[in-house]
């Protein structure tokens, strides 16, 4: 039975070769999608899992707050991990990750740039696991001053030869390599190149051998810690209110402050929605609820292409049904057969789709075109393989099982005599799922377009300050940073360069987060505040602007005597005039005061708005320099500066960014995420074209002697195509009107994630609605103009 089913679907497929090309292209790309969005969702959701022991590691991160100071840190002091395991047997081990002071490795007089190095303890790699082609994972960092690096820091230091045992330096001291670990997998949150043993005591910590509650509340690392099996969390939060008691509070009373410990599951931290202050990069899990929804839309708009072609066709089929019944056939079994032509094409979509999925991922700029790195390994994970096995079979009875039902109901007398007319009910369906079909495919367009507002918005957003003409160059040597002023000497000759300052905090990119003690109400108070350092040319080179006051003039002889404050700052202080203020550091003895007031800028992206600033002075080089220049004729002032740095910086190449491009990489991950929806939107409306080419050109040819007879009675071609897309417009405005609020409503949800944005665009919901009009317009024109072309007596002769 199940050959003959076979032979008749096969015979079916290759007679009507044009609706099984397009039925298997609909399907294909809709199971590609599927695909390409499961392989994406298991190395999202996978993040931190391939640790061996990652199911009994966690973070302790930190909710602190007094009176002017609350936030969230993913950073704790380097001395709470020991005190811990001294007093909870729950914990096995821990490491503590403690940046280097300088971002630099040494080797044979040869300097090396690497941001990614810290100090650790011993069993980090019993937190993380690493994958070692040098070097033995459980002593390598048995030993102080001990180092394991990465496989891209082994190569770009000592090429193809071995690491092991090589001696380099970090921080003025010299460490012997003992591991070579190969580069870490795309999908970890926490990213390192270099790992040292040995993290340093803090003197503060220990007064005269008695410990320092302060020190607690002053988190200088990362802390992971490795519990033993069975460890419940909730009793170890009730057990650490004692510890909390014993060691923070002493401090905490004398600041009225409050500490909370948050433990994280180290496979929970990257899509942890509580915003941290100083966290590594985290996940969007909305971003994958919305992409899965896309993903399976695409998947069920082919199967309405399915659905529908099969229906139309329904009068084509007549004939055979009935003959099939006379001979035997009930509807049970033919309802069988209907759903086996199904899932072999379903089948058969499979199979391209496979290949094409593997073409996308190692074979095309796609992938880099969405920022994501992961690779087809779809054979070695059973549990995809079966889900996708189960989505198939989904989607084949999804496809076929309407017209399976719809087809075995024809009468078997009505098909043999050829007066077989497809039911009212019928129509409806279809016209009901081609409405469904451009309601998410508008929908999706729309939402592809208000994003794109959004993100040229936040582009094109005045900031404060000069985000263009701004050179940046990467000063985090310690030989750059005393050759600086030898640099800003020489660059200020350059009649391009209008501006040259220094600082290790960049608007946008690194600002930083003080308490300070304020005068507020005749009293000093303690308040948070984030702060950026600079020098005097600081506010001259970004050209941010003073609101009241001065700014610095560079013969400050500390950098706690003034400060200047941005507006919220005053405002949030009550200050009507905030000029000479009391405000000074934490401890600090005698206090300075505000000097100026700097009208509020963006220095956060603008996912953020404006909070309370400090920018204190520093004449002391930083990591970044930073020049400003006239616009026109940038190869030449780079070339310039290229020339005067290689003659005064010898082991460093000139290592540059211009800010404007930094700050865009700040929304690189929703330029990413609007890439691709854009590509499934594009994906969306290509595969309900399919559809309805399909359909128009059936109806078309349903329908072609009513055209002969129209061409016969001398109307033109025009009035034909406005005659049979006249039904299909009343579908295609219907569709904008119901999916133009969801669309709203969506992207609106969207673009909380934005202090700023931009007025929702009734021209990108009307260019939807006019893209799908026009472009089912064109595929009806070109079908009906085929048909139309031909001579009336062709298509009318067999009446």
């Amino acid at each position: 039975m199940n050959f003959i089913n076979l032979k008749f679907t096969l015979r079916f497929l290759w007679r009507n070769k044009f609706f099984t090309l397009l039925n298997l292209l609909g399907l294909t790309l809709g199971i590609t999608a599927s695909i390409w969005l499961m392989l994406y969702l298991k190395n999202e959701l996978s993040y931190d899992q391939y640790h061996v022991n990652a199911d009994r590691v966690y973070r302790f991160s930190h909710h602190i707050k007094a009176p002017g100071v609350e936030f969230n840190t993913a950073f704790s002091a380097n001395e709470l991990p020991p005190m811990l395991a001294e007093e909870f047997p729950e914990i096995e081990t821990f490491a503590r990750f403690s940046p280097a002071n300088t971002r630099e490795i040494t080797f044979q007089n040869e300097t090396f740039r690497e941001s990614d190095i810290f100090y650790t303890d011993p069993d980090a790699t019993k937190i993380f696991t690493l994958d070692f082609e040098e070097g033995n994972a459980k002593s390598a960092l048995a030993e102080p001053l001990s180092t394991i690096i990465s496989k891209d820091v082994s190569q770009r230091l000592f090429g193809d030869g071995s690491a092991i045992n090589q001696i380099i330096e970090i921080d003025g001291r010299n460490v012997k390599v003992t591991g070579v670990f190969k580069n870490q997998p795309e999908n970890t949150h926490f990213k390192f190149q270099v790992l040292v043993s040995g993290v340093a005591q803090r003197e503060f910590a220990f007064q005269d051998g008695v410990f320092n509650s302060e020190a607690l509340w002053n988190p200088d690392c990362a802390n992971y810690i490795l519990m033993r099996p069975g460890f419940d969390k909730a009793k170890f939060l009730e057990k650490f209110k004692a510890f909390n008691e014993k060691y923070y509070m002493p401090f905490g009373r004398v600041v009225n402050g409050e500490h909370f410990l948050r433990i994280q599951k180290l496979v929970d931290i990257h899509y942890d929605t509580v915003k941290i202050e100083d966290d590594f990069p985290k996940g969007n899990s909305n971003n994958l609820v919305v992409f899965t929804i896309i993903g399976l839309s695409i998947l069920f708009l082919a199967c309405i292409n399915y659905i529908n072609l099969s229906t139309a066709r329904a009068g084509l089929r007549a004939r055979e049904i009935g003959i099939r019944k006379v001979l035997g056939s009930d509807a049970l079994s033919l309802r069988m057969a209907l759903l086996f032509e199904s899932v072999v094409q379903v089948s058969v979509a499979l199979i391209l789709s496979v290949i094409t999925a593997w073409l996308l991922i190692e074979y095309s700029s796609f992938q880099s075109l969405l920022g994501v790195g992961f690779s087809f390994n779809l054979f070695a994970q059973p549990d995809l393989i079966g889900l996708i096995l189960l989505l198939v079979i989904c989607t084949g009875l999804i496809s076929g099982l309407y017209p399976a039902l719809y087809l075995a109901k024809i009468k078997p007398v009505k098909a043999l005599k050829g007066n077989w007319v497809a039911s009212r009910s019928g129509n409806w369906v279809r016209r009901g799922l081609v409405l469904f079909q451009f309601i998410i495919s508008i929908g999706v367009l729309t939402g592809t377009l208000l994003m794109k507002d959004q993100l040229n918005f936040l582009q094109n957003k005045e900031l404060g300050y000069d985000k263009d003409q701004i050179l940046v160059i990467n000063s985090q040597d310690s030989l750059t940073q005393t050759k600086f002023k030898v640099l800003k000497e020489v660059f200020e000759q350059n009649p391009q360069i209008e501006a040259v300052s220094s600082s290790d905090f960049l608007p946008g990119t690194d600002v930083g987060q003080t308490v300070f003690m304020v005068e507020k109400d005749g009293e000093m108070h303690q308040q948070e505040f984030k702060t950026l350092q600079g020098d005097a040319n600081y506010l001259e080179t970004f050209g941010m602007s003073l609101k009241e006051g001065r700014f610095y003039r560079g013969d400050e002889t500390r950098g706690n005597a003034y400060f200047v404050v941005n507006e919220t700052a005053a405002r949030m202080l009550n200050w009507e005039d905030p000029i000479d203020k009391k405000m000074g550091f934490f401890h600090q003895e005698e206090f300075g005061r505000v000097i100026g007031v700097v009208n509020d800028f963006n220095f956060f992206s603008l996912h953020n708005p404006i909070e309370p600033l400090v920018i204190v002075f520093n004449n002391q080089p930083g990591s970044h320099l930073i020049v400003r220049f006239r616009q026109g004729n940038e190869e030449n002032l780079i070339a310039g500066i290229k020339s005067t740095w290689e003659e005064t910086i010898l082991n460093y190449p000139l290592d540059y960014s211009f800010l404007n491009q930094s700050l865009r990489d700040q929304y690189e991950a929703d330029k990413n995420q609007n890439t691709l929806i854009t590509s499934m939107s594009i994906l969306c409306i290509f595969v309900s074209l399919i559809g309805l080419s399909g359909l128009s050109a059936f109806n078309v040819n349903q329908r072609r002697k009513e055209i002969g007879i129209r061409k016969v009675l001398g109307a033109m071609t025009r009035q034909i195509i406005q005659i049979i897309f006249s039904d299909t417009l009343k579908i295609i405005v219907l569709a904008g009107v119901i999916s133009a609020p969801i669309s709203y409503f969506i992207i609106k949800k969207w673009a909380e994630n934005f202090a700023y944005q931009a007025p929702v665009s009734v021209f990108s919901m009307v260019i939807s609605v006019i893209v799908a009009i026009l472009l089912t317009l064109s595929i009806v024109s070109i079908i009906v103009w085929y048909t139309s072309r031909k001579n009336p007596s062709e298509t009318l002769r067999y009446e």
